[in-house]
């Protein structure tokens, strides 16, 4: 996959922009909801509820038809979409309004199929295989430690020039959620991004009650690892089977169909002895040679898919606290640290020594 492939179900991220169900229709409203103080909130808020929704497609070169339960559009259509949305409200820290106004029944029967889960981390994980499914260009993914747990939300698709917006959303939102299942009863520890503090770095502070932190190894909410089995005070697995049932038959999805992301999911369950490109192929169902011409027709190959994985395990090892790059080399089937250290220059633009200074 990549920034031109069609594989997001626009009815999804029709959930993103349609904020208007939720929306008081009153400017003092928005300034107390959003938690952000503006010169012009009644400006911003007709902005968001006459939105024209037909210029909004069409100027992001999507064919909108209105109805259209079958429609999918690319990564780059969905980052036009962003763009126009920040530049019309003049908000370059959108996402964090957004994610705020958000609740979970903006995320649909998605939000009803992760809160009835009967604990949290069976929420966190319902919540992962649904992100492949309708916004394939982020992963999502709990990864637990001795002692704290983390939920992880990292690109696989570039979503630049507005990274932060969909991680600012996704991030604010989750968490708004969680506190709510809590009820107050627990604190995250922290609320980590894996890029630099941007102009607006004060507004996350007003969202997050406990540590924002910027230039992380990765984009984290964390909290201490017993959260993982908190019951949550919806349980209800039947609710949460028939939420997810009514979720998938209406909005239709592909990405789970897409060589690379099978490829990667394959990869990632052979940490540390990566199988060679025919025997991922015969895994796959197929011949060496018909995964290199699938692959190239994705506009990627084997190499490139490996890489991509290496360097997300290395991201997660560095994250847990890992500081031996001959040990995270070893772990990646690399020959030695030189070579690793040479791989991962290229995958970051730093060498591994620079890349944890950062994150100290």
């Amino acid at each position: 996959m990549n920034v031109d492939t069609e594989c997001i179900p626009l009815g999804h991220i029709q959930t993103y922009f349609d904020l208007r169900k939720s929306v008081v229709l009153e400017a003092d409203w928005l300034v107390k909801r959003s938690l952000i103080a503006v010169n012009n909130p009644g400006e911003i808020l007709e902005n968001i509820i006459g939105l024209n929704q037909e210029a909004f497609y069409r100027n992001a070169h999507i064919d909108y038809r209105p109805g259209d339960p079958d429609r999918f559009i690319s990564t780059r259509q969905t980052v036009a979409l962003v763009d126009q949305a920040i530049k019309a409200l003049e908000m370059p820290y959108l996402g964090l309004a957004m994610g705020n106004l958000m609740t979970v029944s903006h995320h649909g029967m998605a939000g009803v199929a992760a809160v009835t889960q009967p604990t949290l981390v069976e929420c966190l994980d319902t919540i992962g295989r649904f992100c492949v499914e309708l916004f394939p260009p982020l992963e999502m993914k709990s990864v637990d430690g001795p002692s704290e747990a983390a939920f992880v939300i990292e690109e696989v698709i570039s979503l630049a020039p507005h990274t932060h917006f969909f991680l600012e959303l996704n991030m604010v939102s989750f968490y708004n959620i969680f506190q709510h299942l809590v009820a107050g009863e627990y604190e995250l520890t922290g609320a980590d991004f894996s890029y630099p503090e941007p102009a607006w770095g004060n507004i996350y502070r007003r969202y997050f009650k406990c540590p924002v932190r910027f230039n992380q190894p990765q984009t984290c909410l964390r909290g201490s690892a017993s959260l993982a089995n908190y019951e949550l005070p919806l349980g209800n697995r039947l609710m949460a089977m028939s939420a997810e049932k009514s979720l998938f038959e209406n909005i239709p999805t592909r990405a789970i169909r897409f060589l690379p992301l099978r490829l990667r999911r394959l990869l990632v369950r052979y940490y540390g002895a990566f199988p060679s490109l025919e025997n991922a192929a015969s895994e796959l169902g197929m011949s060496g040679r018909t995964l290199r011409r699938k692959l190239a027709e994705d506009g990627t190959t084997y190499q490139h898919e490996l890489d991509q994985v290496r360097e997300k395990l290395t991201r997660e090892y560095f994250a847990r606290g890992g500081t031996s790059i001959t040990e995270v080399a070893l772990l990646l089937g690399f020959a030695d640290s030189s070579a690793f250290a040479k791989a991962f220059r290229r995958w970051t633009g730093m060498s591994p020594t620079a890349f944890l200074a950062r994150s100290e």
